[in-house]
C-alpha cells in the first residue's frame, strides 16, 4: 500500500501530498505481447456489468487485492537507464503478478498463511504511508499527530482485513501485460488485461509505478479507468467533510472491526 506526498524517507523529491497528475507520455507505448497474438478489446467502462454502478469498484478492489501485493527481490531491480524505464517497470510488473498468483494459487496452504505471504509483499512492492497521505490530501496536513498516527494504523489494517476478505475470491484468473509508457520523469504507466473465466472478455488495470532510489514501487492502481487513489480519496473527503477527522477514524475502525462495508459520509 514509509509506499501510492509527505516525505517518507525514501527521498527528498517526495513532497507533496497531492495527487499525482497525469501528463502527456514521454515516450511511445511499447507493446508486450506478439504482434501475432491477437488481443481481445478491454470491456469499456459501460460495459454489461456497470449496470449498478458498482462494477468499477468491486473489479478494481479484487484486482487490487489480487495483485497489488505483489513484489520480487526489489533490492536486485536495477535503475532504468533514459529511454529503457517503461520496459523495466513492465517487467517488474510481469515478477510481481508471477509472484503474486503464485502465492494465490497454493490452496493447499492455510489461507492465513496466504494472507501473511499477501501482506509482506504488500509491504515490499508499495509505499502505504504515501498511498494513505495521498487518500487524505490536504486533511493530512490539518491532522493532529495523534490523529495521523491512527489513521495510517487504521489504513493499513483495512488493506490487510481488504486482502483478507478476497483472496479466497481468486479463481484462476490471467493477467497479460500488454504495454507501458513513461508519464513524466519519475511515474510510468504498465497497462494489463486480466481475464476472467466468468466474463466474456478481459478488463483493463493500469498500474502507475513510480522509479526512486533504484527501486519501483506501486502508488496507483486504475481499473476500466476508475483511479484506487481518487475513489477512495473522493470518499475519505466526504466522511471528513461531515463529521471531521475523527469521525473519519471512527468510520475506519468500523470497516476494520467487520462492522459494514466501506466508510460511508452518511449512515
Amino acid at each position: 500500500m514509509r509506499p501510492c506526498g509527505a516525505s517518507t524517507g525514501r527521498g527528498a523529491r517526495r513532497r507533496s501530498v497531492t495527487a499525482p497528475r497525469l501528463r502527456k507520455p514521454a515516450t511511445r507505448t511499447f507493446s508486450m505481447t506478439s504482434s501475432t497474438t491477437p488481443r481481445p478489446k478491454a470491456r469499456p467502462p459501460g460495459g454489461e456489468d456497470a449496470g449498478d454502478g458498482r462494477w468499477s469498484r468491486r473489479r478494481v478492489l479484487l484486482a487490487t487485492a489480487i495483485t497489488l501485493p505483489l513484489t520480487t527481490t526489489l533490492s536486485t531491480v536495477p535503475r532504468a537507464d533514459e529511454g529503457g524505464r517503461a520496459r523495466e517497470a513492465a517487467a517488474f510488473i510481469r515478477r510481481m503478478v508471477d509472484r503474486a498468483l503464485e502465492i494465490l494459487a497454493q490452496t493447499d496452504k492455510p489461507e492465513q498463511e496466504r494472507i501473511a505471504e499477501l501482506e509482506r509483499l504488500l509491504e515490499e512492492a508499495t509505499d502505504l504511508d504515501l498511498i494513505a497521505k495521498l487518500v487524505l490530501g490536504s486533511y493530512w496536513r490539518k491532522a493532529t499527530p495523534e490523529q495521523r498516527r491512527r489513521y495510517l494504523d487504521l489504513f493499513r489494517k483495512m488493506i490487510r482485513r481488504q486482502i483478507a476478505a478476497n483472496i479466497s475470491r481468486y479463481d484462476g484468473q490471467r493477467i497479460e501485460i500488454v504495454g507501458s509508457r513513461d508519464i513524466d520523469d519519475r511515474d510510468t504507466m504498465v497497462r494489463t488485461l486480466i481475464y476472467d473465466s466468468k466474463r466474456d472478455g478481459p478488463y483493463r488495470v493500469d498500474w502507475r509505478v513510480r522509479h526512486t532510489d533504484g527501486r519501483f514501487l506501486i502508488i496507483d492502481v486504475v481499473g476500466e479507468g476508475v483511479s484506487l487513489l481518487i475513489t477512495k480519496r473522493k470518499e475519505f473527503r466526504e466522511i471528513v467533510s461531515a463529521k471531521g477527522i475523527d469521525g473519519l477514524l471512527r468510520a475506519m475502525a468500523r470497516k476494520v472491526e467487520g462492522e459494514g462495508a466501506e466508510p460511508r459520509a452518511k449512515g
